[in-house]
């Protein structure tokens, strides 16, 4: 069943969604609501299971990782299935792992150092669970745009790079611990994050400030339970018989409009882009879709898929990893 929220919910939704470290006076003053108002509503929307929690997510590539997609058509038990997504969340190289109906039925994100690395670890994962695999489609993640979360509130931001170029920074053991905090917990007080990392407020201050500004922390994060406030997941394939420059900044531009766009992803795949939506039905998203082969004559296919379920573990592995 649906839950209702009224305006001001759903700006405190946007809000969070977008910076989930905004102090509640930057939200009372952008809200115009009083600080003990918007406590109130986020204590409210966190009892009504509408806020799930607070995610940190961080970029992968700026510690040298590159960024890889599997998509699968499985076959099986349920219990298999099980078995093989519990098996792919222990592991320390997923970012991300979803459960889809359409063109697939898991979709997982590695991160890995290098193409035989990654061919070595993929090799490893799937021929261990081949009988369950009738299909596989692998592509390498040029870069996602994230947007934000329009359907709470209509203002256009610039999008968020998330995955970038690999670059060769680095951390030390202060920062994987503030990383492993800020993993569980985005809205963590100073102090207490000082406190569990045995360090200082100024220490954990300054070192986030260096993991903001280089790029390593891309994102805080509000763990928003959409499915319950009646928002579906489709994700949509889109193959182009030339994806120029052209159409990329075109695309860009509508995604930057359109309320339903929350993520574009450039790739090195059978497909060129992948656009992630929030809509209310398949009808939705397919008009969605017919409005871009309007746009793109060149959209020659499209493939789509609608999420049932997603697991994000943005900092776990490279925290325990490094």
């Amino acid at each position: 069943m649906d839950v209702e929220i009224d305006r001001i919910d759903r700006r405190i939704l946007y809000e969070l969604d977008w910076n989930a470290r905004q102090a509640d006076t930057d939200l009372a003053r952008k809200i115009k609501r009083s600080r003990e108002t918007i406590r109130y509503r986020i204590m409210q929307l966190e009892k009504k299971k509408i806020i799930l929690g607070y995610a940190t997510w961080i970029n992968p590539a700026k510690l040298g990782y590159s960024i890889y997609k599997i998509y699968m058509k499985m076959r099986g038990t349920e219990e298999e299935i099980k078995t093989f997504m519990d098996d792919i969340k222990k592991r320390d190289d997923v970012y991300w792992v979803g459960t889809a109906g359409g063109a697939w039925d898991i979709g997982i994100t590695f991160f890995s150092k290098n193409s035989t690395d990654f061919f070595d670890r993929k090799n490893e994962l799937l021929s261990k669970y081949s009988h369950l695999i009738l299909q596989k489609f692998v592509g390498i993640i040029s870069q996602t745009f994230r947007y934000p979360e329009k359907i709470f509130y209509k203002y256009e931001k610039e999008p968020q790079k998330i995955f970038t170029q690999p670059d060769n920074m680095k951390i030390d053991e202060i920062d994987r611990r503030i990383l492993a905090e800020l993993f569980h917990n985005a809205r963590i007080k100073l102090v207490d994050l000082a406190s569990k990392t045995k360090t200082s407020v100024d220490i954990v201050r300054g070192r986030m400030k260096r993991l903001e500004r280089n790029g390593i922390i891309c994102t805080y994060k509000a763990r928003i339970n959409f499915e319950g406030l009646g928002w579906d997941f489709y994700k949509a394939f889109l193959y182009f018989d030339l994806f120029s420059k052209y159409d990329e900044k075109k695309l860009f531009e509508i995604a930057k409009m359109n309320p339903n766009i929350v993520r574009i992803i450039t790739i090195v795949a059978p497909w060129d882009v992948e656009v992630e939506m929030r809509v209310r039905n398949f009808q939705e998203f397919d008009s969605i879709i017919k409005k871009l082969k309007v746009e793109f004559p060149g959209l020659r296919n499209v493939e789509s898929a609608t999420l049932s379920k997603a697991i994000i573990l943005p900092a776990k592995g490279i925290v325990e990893s490094l």
